[in-house]
């Protein structure tokens, strides 16, 4: 069970920075998402976050991530067009105005990435209990990060089989894909749960990060705060985006 919470990381960008400044840009890009509230601004945090989740996970994984919001995005505005037709009167919208909520979830998922493909979680637990938070904090939050890569292994894995066995149309894709991936992802979270339960990672044998802080994570810092400057100005000043009628 101890072994379930041990991963190895890449050589990449992300995996050379500091854990605590990767915890710092998670808990600053999830505050950004939630105060600004202009497209223009959020785009911009959008970007920078898909650029720092380049520097820990595949290019095919960021535009993976990319593609799912943006089918949201689009089944959202199909909606949200059925509503207006049905009942004009109702909505008051534009596509800008719409677009808001799922560029809060890219921001949010593009920092998970980053964070837990380019750090292994021995390292990230002993910096939370560090911190002195709680075991009923950490453990779970340890966990939830170490859940992600399991999720993109098994999701890998399910892929690889279902090319073995090709179905067809919508029943084979639901027998080959989705029925696997419910079934496997419960498996993964039921042992990773049951793995912080016996206490299967304690402080004894994981690596610690007391490394100092080096001349890559001040430039990454110094670019986050310019980056969050100019989404602030772009908040304040840049074009207003109103509402339109349908």
């Amino acid at each position: 069970m101890r072994a379930s919470f041990f991963t190895d990381t890449g050589d990449g960008f992300a995996a050379g920075l500091d854990v605590r400044v990767k915890l710092l840009l998670c808990l600053t890009g999830s505050l950004a998402a939630i105060i600004l509230t202009s497209p223009l601004s959020l785009g911009l945090l959008a970007a920078f976050t898909a650029a720092l989740a380049l520097g820990a996970a595949r290019l095919t994984t960021v535009l993976k991530v990319c593609l799912f919001a943006t089918f949201m995005l689009a089944f959202a505005f199909g909606f949200s067009a059925l509503i207006g037709l049905a009942v004009p009167g109702l909505m008051r919208w534009n596509a800008f105005s719409l677009s808001v909520p799922f560029l809060r979830m890219l921001i949010s998922i593009n920092l998970l990435l980053m964070l837990a493909l380019s750090t292994p979680v021995q390292v990230l637990f002993a910096r939370l209990q560090s911190l002195r938070l709680p075991g009923w904090l950490h453990i779970p939050l340890s966990v939830a990060v170490r859940f992600v890569p399991t999720f993109i292994g098994d999701c890998s894995q399910i892929r690889d089989a279902a090319r073995l066995r090709p179905g067809k149309g919508l029943t084979g894709l639901w027998r080959g894909l989705a029925v696997p991936l419910v079934f496997r992802t419960l498996y993964s979270a039921d042992d990773l749960a049951m793995a912080a339960e016996l206490k299967g990672i304690s402080t004894t044998g994981l690596a610690s990060d007391r490394k100092q802080w080096s001349r890559r994570d001040g430039l990454v810092l110094s670019l986050a705060c310019c980056v969050l400057i100019a989404a602030s100005l772009l908040q304040t000043y840049g074009p207003q985006l109103r509402p339109m009628s349908m």
